[in-house]
């Protein structure tokens, strides 16, 4: 049986060779939709690039950094970034008009679903209560220094950090 995977080839070969065993076929995108990976790429646009920049982080050496910065981020954004959800989309002439609704973290959009299971809400408040944010963004600034430290130590020669 063949299965579809849809999801981009970077630097996971290793990936790639497993799916080859397995006779999986390893597409970048959905049939018909090409434009798929915009999605992505914006994803990483909004949260990605914004911390880390648009450099090359090439140095094997960060890789374990970079997994604590991802996991400190997720808990960062998710708990303490509002974000606005778009309720309505109206077309005027040849543009749209879009309304928000009030910001909201993730973390609140959860706890307001009601098709989540109540013990999953309670894990995540549990999670909340010992947060911190203004301790968990300084966490995060000193992870970009060091990650950046390590690209400069171990990496590329001609690295430079292009979000300044």
């Amino acid at each position: 049986m063949r299965v579809l995977i849809s999801f981009v080839i970077q630097s996971n070969w290793h990936v790639k060779e497993w799916v080859d065993e397995e006779d999986i076929d390893f597409t970048r995108s959905r049939p018909n939709r090409k434009n798929d990976n915009a999605y992505v790429e914006q994803k990483n646009g909004h949260v990605i690039r914004r911390f880390l920049g648009y450099s090359r982080i090439d140095a094997p050496e960060a890789i374990e950094m970079m997994n604590i910065f991802y996991d400190k981020l997720e808990l960062y954004i998710n708990h303490f970034i509002p974000s606005r959800k778009c309720v309505e989309k109206i077309r005027v002439g040849s543009k749209y008009k879009r309304k928000y609704d009030k910001g909201k973290t993730p973390y609140q959009r959860v706890l307001e679903h009601e098709n989540i299971e109540q013990d999953v809400k309670n894990s995540l408040c549990e999670k909340h209560q010992i947060l911190n944010p203004l301790l968990l963004k300084r966490e995060i600034d000193k992870m970009i220094s060091e990650i950046f430290k390590l690209q400069k130590r171990y990496g590329n020669p001609n690295f430079m950090r292009q979000s300044e």
